[in-house]
């Protein structure tokens, strides 16, 4: 593929040999890492999309689940930030969109976490070093490491909450995955008893 062309569902349906209604459903569920362009109808994915698209297929043909094509999306290419809904929007898509963004939260509120450690080591080594401070920036120093303890602790417990929640997500997603089943099943039987109905009047 040359260019930079802005591509569609169908182009990229057509490109991997894939239904069309197979790489809606994959658009939905694995947002969050397939570089975009606009929203709804409107919505068209970068060239490197097509690769993203490639890997799920190929994993999904292998066996493996769709949370193991997530972890591995989530280790080889980058989030998109647009595709995560804001906080009180409602996922366009489904519930596949809003388990991500959670995830996403989840990723974000360990960095902060992490980030916060770091400054408090390098304070630490900073106190450690010969002559580094006098008794009142000792005291101060003191003072900091306890807020930034206390912010710590504020996150853990954001990130445990946030993570029961996307336990609940990762739930009703299961639970809404086995009814799109089931309904697909019933819409194939309706429409075989509907063309058998037509048959038996037109003979």
């Amino acid at each position: 593929m040359t260019g930079k062309k802005l591509l569609s569902v169908a182009e990229i349906a057509r490109e991997l040999e894939l239904p069309e209604s197979t790489v809606h459903y994959w658009k939905n569920r694995f947002a969050q890492h397939l570089p975009s362009v606009g929203r709804g109808r409107q919505k068209r994915f970068r060239p490197e999309a097509v690769e993203i698209f490639s890997v799920i297929s190929t994993m999904l043909k292998e066996g493996h689940t769709a949370r193991d094509v997530m972890e591995h999306l989530s280790q080889s290419y980058p989030l998109q930030a647009d595709a995560v809904p804001a906080v009180g929007d409602a996922p366009a898509s489904g519930s596949g969109v809003a388990v991500a963004g959670m995830d996403g939260a989840m990723k974000m509120a360990s960095a902060i976490g992490l980030e916060i450690a770091r400054s408090i080591g390098e304070g630490v080594r900073s106190v450690l070093a010969p002559g580094a401070a006098d008794s009142a920036e000792l005291d101060s120093i003191r003072e900091e490491v306890q807020q930034a303890v206390s912010r710590i602790s504020a996150s853990t417990d954001d990130v445990d909450a946030l993570r029961s929640e996307n336990a609940e997500l990762k739930e009703k997603l299961r639970i809404m995955e086995a009814e799109l089943v089931r309904i697909r099943k019933d819409r194939r039987e309706m429409e075989k008893y509907l063309l058998d109905k037509i048959k038996t009047v037109t003979t």
